[in-house]
C-alpha cells in the first residue's frame, strides 16, 4: 500500500517513525510538505502567506501520484488547515483519510463527528497505524483495533488503547529521508531527536496532562538507552553529515543517571553542539558543567509565572522560586545560551502579576525570557480548572475542542490582550537591558507606551545575534540561525516559482 504523509510547518518525528515501521513491513511511503513560510507560529494572516501557500501544489502531486491513503499527524493548531486539504483532497481522489496526533487522541469524537477522516489513530501510533494499514491492505476488519477509531455502518466507533510499547531501542530509526529528500537544511542544520517518550511531570496547559489520563496507570514516560541513541547520531553523521542536535524530550534532564552515562558517550562520540530543554529541579552546578562540556550551544528552561501560588494551583509546577533562582545562578557565566519561557494570559492574572514576573526576570536574567500566550489545548487539564473556576464557559470548552481557529501560543493564543502584550514584550528585553535601567522603566510604568504586537521572533534574532557578540555565547538556535532560515525561504520560494509554471 502507498501512503502519502501530508505535512506543514515543521519536521515531524512522529511521521518519520510511522514511516520507518510501514516500510520496513513492505509499504511504500511518500511525503507532501508545505513549509508554511510565512503563517506559522509567528506570523499569521498577511498577503505573503496568500502569494506563497503550497495548497495546490499539493493536490497537484496527490492526484498525479494517486497514493492509496493519506495521513495527517495532527495538532489542534494545524486541525483546521487540516479539514479544509483533506476535504480537497476527497473531491480528487478516492483515498482513505486518516488523522493521528495529540489532536485526534484528546477529543476523538469531536474530530470523527466532522466526518472527513476515515479513520483516527489514537496515543502511541506505531504498532496501530500499521495494523490499520494491513488489515485495509489485505481488506480485513478493522473495527477491532485497539487504538483506531471511525465509523461502522455510519456509526462512530472509538477503541481502547493498547499499552504504551515498552523497549523503545526495539523501534527502527526514523525515516529522516522523508524530510531530507525535500529539503536538506531541515535535517542536516539540526538534526531532531529523542531520546525518551512522554513527560515525569504533568503541568496542566501542556498535552502531557491529557496522555496521563488516557493511558491511565500505565507508564507513558520510557526513556530510549544512552547506547541506542548514540547510535542514531552516528548513524545521522556519516548519512546525513548533520551539523548540530536538537533534543526534542520535554525534559531532557529528569533522569540523572540516565544524563550522566548518555553525556559521556555523547562528548566521546558525536560533539556536536546541542539544544535541549530542562527543568530547574533538575540544574545545578553539577549538571550544567556536565552539559557545558559535553557540547550544550542552548537551553529552555521553564520559569511560566513569577507567582508560585497560580504556578502550583493552575499550571501544576510544583517548585519555589528560590529553585528556579538557584537553576539560572548556576546556569550564569556559561557559554550555554540561555532561554526561559514566560505564560502571559494565565487565568485571573493581574497586572500586578505581570508586573511581579518582569522584575523577577529582570533579578534573575536568562539569556533570552521568550513570552508566549496561553492556549487552551483539547483534554488538557487547564481547561478543566479554567472551566471549573469560570474563567471560561460550556461554549469556549466546545469551541477549543472544535479547533477551527488558528491560534498559535506565539502569536495570540487563547487568552491574548494588548495590556497583557505592552508588559510581555519589556519582559521579552529584560534579557539584555541592565537592571538598574529596568528598574528605573518599570517604576516610570514605560511598558504602557510598548508596542502591542507580537516582538518576539525579530527580538529572539537581534538578542542571540547580541549576546553571541558581546558574550561569547554559543550558537543560540535550536532549529535555525539566521542565515539558515533565509536560505530556507529562498528554497521554498524559488521552488513555488516552478509551482507556478506548473513543475513540480
Amino acid at each position: 500500500m502507498h501512503i502519502c504523509f501530508v505535512h506543514s510547518h515543521y519536521e515531524s518525528l512522529a511521521i518519520e517513525y510511522l514511516s520507518s515501521i510501514l516500510r520496513k513491513n513492505g509499504h511504500k511511503t511518500s511525503l507532501i510538505f508545505d513549509p508554511a513560510l510565512f503563517h506559522n507560529f509567528f506570523l499569521d494572516k498577511n498577503c505573503l502567506s496568500r502569494i506563497f501557500n503550497f495548497k495546490n501544489y499539493i493536490l497537484r502531486k496527490i492526484e498525479k501520484d494517486r497514493p492509496d491513503m493519506v495521513a495527517f499527524s495532527v495538532i489542534s493548531d494545524n486541525y483546521g488547515w487540516i479539514l479544509e486539504i483533506s476535504k480537497q483532497i476527497k473531491s480528487k481522489i478516492n483515498a482513505t483519510i486518516v488523522f493521528g496526533g495529540i489532536h485526534p487522541t484528546a477529543v476523538p469524537e469531536y474530530v470523527l463527528n466532522d466526518r472527513v477522516a476515515d479513520y483516527i489513530v489514537i496515543g502511541e501510533g506505531e504498532h496501530a497505524f500499521l495494523d490499520l494499514v494491513n488489515a485495509l491492505d489485505r481488506k480485513q476488519n478493522v473495527t477491532n483495533i485497539q487504538n483506531i477509531g471511525g465509523y461502522n455502518g455510519g456509526n462512530i466507533y472509538i477503541n481502547p488503547v493498547r499499552k504504551p510499547i515498552a523497549d523503545l531501542d526495539a523501534l527502527p530509526f526514523p525515516d529522516k529521508d522523508l524530510f531530507y529528500d525535500q529539503c536538506k537544511m531541515l535535517v542536516k542544520d539540526s538534526y531532531m531527536i529523542m531520546g525518551s517518550r512522554g513527560c515525569a511531570n504533568s503541568c496542566s496547559y501542556c498535552w502531557n496532562s491529557t496522555i496521563h489520563k488516557i493511558y491511565g496507570g500505565n507508564i507513558y514516560y520510557r526513556r530510549r538507552s544512552p547506547v541506542n541513541v548514540i547510535e542514531e547520531l552516528k548513524w545521522a553523521i556519516d548519512k546525513y553529515k548533520i551539523k548540530k542536535v536538537t533534543f526534542y524530550d520535554e525534559v531532557f534532564t529528569s533522569d540523572k543517571k540516565w544524563l550522566i552515562e548518555f553525556l559521556g558517550l555523547y562528548k566521546e562520540n558525536v560533539a556536536l553542539p546541542y539544544f535541549c530543554c530542562v527543568h530547574p529541579r533538575d540544574i545545578d552546578k553539577k549538571i550544567v558543567n556536565l552539559l557545558s562540556d559535553s557540547g550544550c550551544a542552548a537551553l529552555n528552561i521553564g520559569i511560566q509565572t513569577a507567582n508560585e501560588i497560580t504556578r502550583v494551583n493552575i499550571l501544576n509546577r510544583p517548585g519555589p522560586n528560590q529553585q528556579i533562582i538557584d537553576a539560572l545562578r548556576a546556569l550564569r557565566g556559561t557559554k550555554i545560551f540561555v532561554y526561559s519561557n514566560i505564560i502571559l494570559g494565565l487565568p485571573n492574572e493581574a497586572e500586578s502579576d505581570l508586573i511581579a514576573t518582569l522584575s523577577f526576570c529582570n533579578s534573575y536574567k536568562a539569556d533570552l525570557p521568550a513570552i508566549y500566550w496561553l492556549r487552551y489545548y483539547p483534554g488538557t487539564r487547564i481547561v478543566e480548572i479554567a472551566r471549573n473556576k469560570l474563567f471560561i464557559t460550556e461554549d469556549e470548552v466546545a469551541k477549543i475542542n472544535e479547533s477551527k481557529d488558528y491560534s498559535p501560543y506565539a502569536i495570540s493564543g487563547s487568552t491574548y490582550c494588548k495590556d497583557a502584550a505592552r508588559i510581555g514584550n519589556l519582559i521579552l528585553l529584560s534579557g539584555v537591558i541592565p537592571k538598574t535601567i529596568m528598574d528605573r522603566l518599570i517604576r516610570s510604568r514605560i511598558y504602557r507606551f510598548m508596542p502591542s504586537v507580537n516582538l518576539l521572533f525579530p527580538v529572539i534574532i537581534f538578542m542571540s545575534y547580541l549576546k553571541v557578540i558581546l558574550e561569547g555565547k554559543r550558537c543560540p538556535f535550536h532549529y535555525f540561525g539566521l542565515f539558515t532560515y533565509l536560505k530556507y525561504h529562498l528554497f521554498y520560494i524559488y521552488k513555488k516559482m516552478f509551482c507556478y509554471l506548473g513543475i513540480y
